[in-house]
């Protein structure tokens, strides 16, 4: 706590990488120590372990350059104890991503930024509704944080002005290669693989190419 601090919220996803590179590789964030947070994120998709795996071999790869050091921590958030109520509704990932980042932020007065994997493509194609959602977890995040007597942490998005397919290209190839994005994938022998019909595979399938 000796400098000033980012958070990283790391999902394992490509624009989430994306972010953990630019934090990694960028001048301007070399002033900062880093803590890169990952919240196993439990629902009827099922995408944990996943993603999981994805996390560490990103983080395995980072290390094994060692840039700069960081502290990985992670969290639990279940939400399959929805499924009596039949409800085909779950909490959004950005509003967990959100209460859980505040709740850090509160413990960790260091934090100076949150960094968070928002792209010109979420920008551009998500119209009205992703930036309602934009503003209700940033909401959650500040209300979360209302009654702290330090000052609050800020939302920054270091990949905002790069495509979802810049940000493929620019990452090294292992680490592009170890990014998850399927939000229903099927298990064999507890090797996860994409089902190629969501709309996130859909999408990638076209930056690929």
């Amino acid at each position: 706590m000796s400098k000033p601090t980012i958070l990283c919220m790391f999902s394992g996803g490509v624009d989430s990488a994306g972010v953990l590179h630019e934090l990694q590789t960028n001048e301007k964030y070399q002033s900062f120590s880093l803590i890169v947070h990952h919240i196993h994120i439990w629902n009827r998709e099922n995408r944990a372990l996943a993603e999981l795996d994805a996390v560490k071999k990103i983080l395995n790869y980072y290390k094994r350059q060692g840039k700069s050091q960081f502290l990985f921590t992670q969290s639990i958030f279940d939400t399959r104890g929805f499924a009596p109520l039949q409800s085909m509704r779950f909490p959004m990932d950005m509003d967990v991503c959100a209460f859980t980042a505040s709740q850090i932020c509160a413990a960790r007065p260091d934090v100076q930024y949150v960094a968070m994997g928002r792209t010109k493509t979420d920008v551009e194609s998500g119209g009205e509704n992703f930036k309602l959602r934009m503003q209700r977890a940033q909401a959650i995040f500040k209300s979360s944080l209302s009654l702290e007597n330090h000052r609050p942490a800020e939302y920054i998005f270091p990949v905002v002005d790069y495509t979802k397919k810049e940000i493929w290209n620019f990452l090294p190839e292992e680490v592009s290669q170890s990014t998850w994005w399927c939000r229903r994938p099927n298990y064999e022998h507890e090797v996860s693989k994409s089902c190629g019909s969501c709309t996130t595979c859909l999408e990638m399938a076209q930056i690929i190419g």
